[in-house]
């Protein structure tokens, strides 16, 4: 050992208390055995070694039989519950997963916990230790010493507080070793020590502060103020004494060790791979490499000439069910490149044909009739992206019935980014094997997709998500294909106009903020701009950062009022945003071949199901502002053709009315009425007629609030009002809409029990921070536990929209075509003789796709340009 090693001493019985009290009960087995506990303790143990980096480590147990507190005091601890059953057997669990660490594991019949790791805590500091007690039992306060700190667990297991000597004297106003005093006096209920009746703790520390401890207090109980109070202490003194032996830890355990013995060394690989994979452990299996490897024959045809492809398509006539991928060399929309095609069938039989070799459209030509077999099940591996290409080449693929990355979407919709491997290694607990040829590399994928397959399927079906998968997710991706390939024109000039517009607002702002400042400088610098603001015009910092001073959009805000040419550099960024983030990325993204912007649509990135969209990222594209909407000018529609938005009107709010189920709202949407109208109403006490402009700005915004879980200082901060304000306005609502927080209510309960929460249609969001002791985690998991089934069920809406749409204008062989899906809205080309047929059946079918207990009603506005619309009647 050398000087200021750090031993940790962990006190097991309370972190896994801790650790099953702040994880869902949903952690489990496939058979069903709890984990939560086991699974929480071993996260915060490698969260210590990593963050702490301890010396010497162990772990004391409290022994179900007798101390010797019990043989003082029959009554000692007797009050304490029953340990939960969900929990007892995580103790066994939690000590197999240690002695993998090989970790120590210490226990000694007739003490508890406390005591060993008293006795072990003052050796190891007067061996030259630096001893570290983690534990949430404040019991172990009375042992901070120069040499020894607690690492307190306050809630859970992440919110830690550390006590060392001045800790302790600042939160309890005595000497650590006093606090034993204390419990003497006041007793502990926690642990059933009685202490001295009427004594509590403000009491008692006013007493240890006028006598040095529990005996002299017991000494001169004449000098104690307060008639009753001398009586209860001379009655009982000898309680007190007793109290205050239970609640002293003992530091002589005749227990047998070697601090030596303590010190961290490696884990045992084999053993810990056993008991993770025992526990199911799957992310911890794989941080300690506990997977298998999948291995594949090595044998795959290499298809080089049209023979060999003429023997493959003869071979797969009998099939019905192959795996399929391109090799890509490009994936740009209309630029596509494909080095090869896989195809596996039999789980096994592989495939390359070598489109180097083979020409791509011929290829393709050849297989056509197969792909577009609906009979023929093809699974595909990021299937949306070889539907594209094949699609670009003429071909429709039919029968596409498995990609493992959607599948895994699904299951684990918080995952930032679906990966095969993840999925192979979470399900299957299996590695691809490393191969240097990039075609075998090739034929292992897709040869994966069959084993992926049977599980993927089982747990889709298990967790009540096969349905939307089959029925919704699966079609959406040729309508995805379509989408993207249709694209949607864009008038060059006008965007070529817009740009110029902003450049010259640009350099009139930049001119006048010259003539401000006496002279010029980057304005697009925060370290000159800082300089002029903070330095040079002498305005009050605000804020500073690392590199000096902060003059982000909060700070340039608080400082409105105080130098004329604030509003300027605020303007100033505003259309400096609108330029060199949307419009001039613009021109780049046009793809010269069709005079179209392609956007691409993410199927598998947002947690609640929505779709999101790059190159461009049609969500973010301002509308509130007359600049911001002036973007959405430059896309239009091709000549003799029209654009039509279809926009669901408040989905999201007759979402919430379906599912809360409360009369008012429902009411109020079959009646037609306008809710945010009627919101004021009754949110301000006034007749509907009588609803001012600000009023039902204010209820809108209260509306929507509500649907995101907003908080009174959000909605305060929204609208403008104080927060007892805006609490009012949150209460009086719930009082018009009392169902509406029965369902915020429900759903958070449902996320604290089931650990997820469900849309319409099923789909799931996991929300594992719903029990965190952090506020700020444990609310935000509550905003989504009220918000995801709202919006999950809205993007549910529009993608069954979506298919119904497609459908329908393909079953009537129409040739409008739908370009975009924004938000609530779906944005179609067509051609003017079609536009009142398509009108009326967007309407009809985007209205009817779904049976709620409110109507869903769409807008439909027309025009040659995006922004330019007309309302139709």
């Amino acid at each position: 050992m050398e000087k200021n090693d750090r031993l940790f001493l962990l006190d097991g019985n309370s972190l896994l208390h801790r650790a099953f009290y702040a994880l869902p009960k949903t952690l489990q087995t496939s058979e069903g055995e709890y984990t939560n506990a086991v699974f929480g303790f071993t996260k915060m143990l490698l969260r210590l070694i990593e963050e702490e980096d301890p010396d010497a480590l162990a772990v004391a147990f409290d022994l179900a039989a007798p101390t010797f507190r019990h043989k003082e005091y029959e009554e000692y601890k007797a009050q304490r519950k029953k340990t939960p059953d969900e929990l007892s057997p995580q103790f066994d669990l939690i000590k197999e997963v240690l002695t993998a660490f090989k970790i120590p594991v210490l226990q000694l019949e007739g003490y508890e916990g406390d005591d060993i790791i008293g006795t072990l805590a003052q050796a190891g500091a007067q061996e030259g230790y630096q001893v570290t007690i983690t534990t949430g039992d404040r019991d172990a306060l009375q042992l901070v010493t120069e040499d020894i700190e607690i690492m307190y667990t306050k809630r859970g297991i992440t919110n830690i507080v550390k006590y060392d000597l001045d800790k302790v004297r600042e939160d309890y106003e005595l000497e650590p070793k006093k606090l034993i005093d204390m419990k003497g006096l006041m007793g502990d209920k926690s642990d059933n020590i009685p202490g001295v009746d009427g004594i509590g703790e403000k009491t008692s520390t006013k007493l240890l502060h006028q006598f040095d401890s529990l005996e002299e207090v017991l000494d001169n109980i004449d000098q104690v103020s307060g008639k009753k109070r001398k009586e209860r202490l001379r009655e009982q003194g000898d309680r007190a004494r007793m109290s205050k032996k239970l609640a002293t830890i003992k530091l002589d355990v005749p227990i047998d060790y070697d601090l030596e013995e303590f010190t961290l060394v490696e884990p045992d690989q084999d053993k810990l791979v056993e008991v993770f994979s025992k526990l199911e452990f799957n992310t911890l299996l794989k941080e300690f490499g506990g997977y298998d490897t999948l291995s594949f024959s090595e044998d795959f045809e290499l298809i080089t000439d049209y023979s060999q492809l003429d023997k493959l398509i003869n071979n797969l006539k009998e099939e019905k069910q192959i795996g399929f991928k391109f090799n890509f060399a490009e994936t740009k929309l209309y630029q596509q490149k494909a080095n090869g095609l896989t195809i596996v069938y039999n789980d096994q039989e592989a495939y390359y044909i070598d489109m180097k070799e083979l020409e791509a459209k011929e290829v393709v030509k050849a297989l056509k009739d197969y792909f577009e077999d609906e009979e023929v099940k093809k699974l595909s591996l990021d299937s949306k992206q070889n539907l594209l290409y094949l699609k670009e080449l003429g071909v429709e693929v039919e029968g596409l019935d498995f990609d493992p990355l959607l599948a895994g979407y699904l299951l684990r919709p918080s995952n930032k980014k679906q990966d095969l491997e993840d999925l192979l290694t979470e399900y299957l607990k299996v590695e691809l094997s490393e191969v240097d040829d990039e075609v075998e590399q090739e034929t292992q994928l897709v040869r994966s997709l069959f084993k992926l397959k049977e599980k993927l399927i089982k747990d889709l079906k298990d967790k009540g998500l096969l349905e939307l998968f089959v029925d919704v997710e699966l079609p959406l991706i040729p309508v995805l294909v379509e989408l993207e390939l249709n694209g949607i024109a864009v008038d060059e000039d006008e965007l070529e106009r817009l740009s110029s517009k902003l450049q010259e607002k640009l350099d009139s702002i930049c001119t006048k903020v010259y003539e401000l400042s006496g002279e010029e400088f980057n304005l697009n610098s925060p370290k000159q701009l800082g300089e002029i603001l903070f330095e040079k015009l002498g305005l009050p910092v605000i804020k500073r950062t690392k590199t000096g001073y902060s003059t982000s959009a909060s700070v340039l805000e608080e400082l409105e009022g105080k130098h004329e040419i604030i509003p300027l550099v605020l303007e100033y960024r505003q259309y400096q945003k609108l330029k060199s983030t949307y419009v001039d990325p613009l021109a780049d993204l046009i793809n010269h071949q069709t005079d179209r912007i392609h956007t691409s649509f993410n199927q598998m990135v947002t947690a609640t199901g929505r779709l999101s969209s790059t190159e461009p990222n049609l969500q973010n594209i301002p509308i509130r502002t007359e600049e911001g909407r002036e973007i959405r000018k430059v896309f239009v529609a091709e000549e003799g053709k029209k654009l039509l938005a279809v926009d669901y009107s408040q989905v999201e709010l007759r979402v919430l009315a379906h599912i809360s189920q409360d009369e008012n709202l429902i009411e109020a949407y079959i009646n037609n009425e306008d809710i945010h109208t009627k919101t004021a109403a009754e949110v301000f006490g006034v007749e509907a007629e009588n609803v001012t402009y600000e009023q039902r700005r204010r209820a809108k915004a209260i509306n929507f609030g509500i649907a995101y879980g907003i908080s009174p200082w959000g909605l305060a901060k929204d609208i403008d009002v104080s927060n007892k304000e805006a609490e009012d306005y949150i209460d009086q609502y719930f009082n018009r809409y009392p169902k509406v927080k029965e369902y915020m209510d429900e759903k958070i309960q449902d996320a604290k029990d089931q650990g997820y929460v469900k849309t319409i249609l099923n789909r799931r969001r996991y929300l594992p921070e719903i029990n965190s002791s952090n506020y700020h985690r444990r609310s935000f998991a509550e905003r989504m536990a009220i918000n995801t089934p709202i919006q999950g069920s809205a993007a549910d809406i529009m993608k069954l929209a979506m298919l119904a749409a497609s459908t329908t204008l393909k079953e009537r062989g129409l040739e409008s075509e739908i370009l975009l899906q924004v938000h609530d809205e779906l944005v179609f080309e067509v051609p003017t003789e079609e536009l009142e047929e398509v009108q009326q059946i967007m309407k009809e079918k985007m209205e009817s796709v779904i049976e709620l207990d409110v109507p869903l009603i769409v807008d439909l506005n027309v025009g040659k340009n995006w922004r330019d619309m007309e309302e139709v009647e």
